[in-house]
């Protein structure tokens, strides 16, 4: 049983989609309800339930996590995927804009971890960050994202060396430049910007979201069981260049 945040495009609608095809139930967790429901739609029958609500706010995730233990009884694995990007650098970054990505990357993903543990717990489950290699090495331009990534990385590795004793893994990966929505907003368009970060990856283009889900669900199986606080880039060699 997972719960995916962000579920409704891009990254984490490929992570649920691959969960579902496993034979897991999963709880798509978004904003949209629109897009989380056409998600819903290509999942099996009975796999899914459609959970609307803001990742930053405490009682919408106290409603998924109860919604999820009463409709199968446990939590195995959560999917902190939810996130912002505003690019702007430090003399130019708004106080609104800074408490965003803050609220966005980093408060989301530690209010959705605090709300599962005690699930979590009862089974000895797993909790994937969606990072960024942002969070180990920044550019300029992006110091609030940068920041609010690398507290993520911080919180994985806590939250990994805390919940050890109670049998839960934690691990954050790290991903250079995927091709999914958040690219929506770039000046001179989706297309150009993808193609221009593809080159600056050593292995020549941008990620897909199944690169980055045949990680996730690699994670989230017994095959990586003796893995936890683990910062596992998946980055096309990026972070090396």
């Amino acid at each position: 049983m997972a719960l995916v945040t962000g579920a409704g495009s891009g990254i984490g609608a490929d992570v649920a989609r691959r969960l579902a095809a496993e034979g897991a139930r999963v709880a798509l967790f978004g904003r949209t309800e629109q897009k989380l429901a056409a998600v819903a739609d290509e999942l099996p029958e009975d796999r899914s339930i459609v959970v609307t609500g803001a990742h930053e706010k405490t009682d919408d995730v106290r409603q998924a996590v109860r919604l999820v233990e009463a409709s199968w009884g446990r939590l195995d694995f959560v999917f902190n995927n939810a996130g912002t990007y505003s690019p702007a650098p430090v003399a130019e970054s708004s106080d609104e804009l800074w408490n965003e990505a803050i609220a966005s990357n980093l408060t989301g993903p530690f209010i959705v971890t605090r709300e599962s543990l005690p699930l979590l717990r009862r089974q000895g489950g797993v909790i994937v960050n969606n990072a960024s290699t942002l969070g180990i090495r920044p550019i300029p331009g992006s110091a609030a994202y940068c920041v609010a990534k690398a507290g993520l990385v911080r919180l994985t590795e806590a939250t990994a060396i805390e919940e050890a004793s109670h049998g839960v893994r934690a691990l954050v990966i790290c991903p250079g430049v995927v091709d999914t929505p958040i690219h929506a907003p770039r000046r001179g368009g989706t297309a150009e910007f993808l193609e221009a970060a593809g080159a600056m990856h050593p292995l020549g283009r941008v990620g897909s979201p199944a690169d980055v889900a045949n990680l996730v669900l690699f994670l989230a199986a017994d095959d990586a069981s003796w893995m936890t606080g683990a910062v596992v880039n998946i980055d096309g060699g990026v972070a090396l260049a």
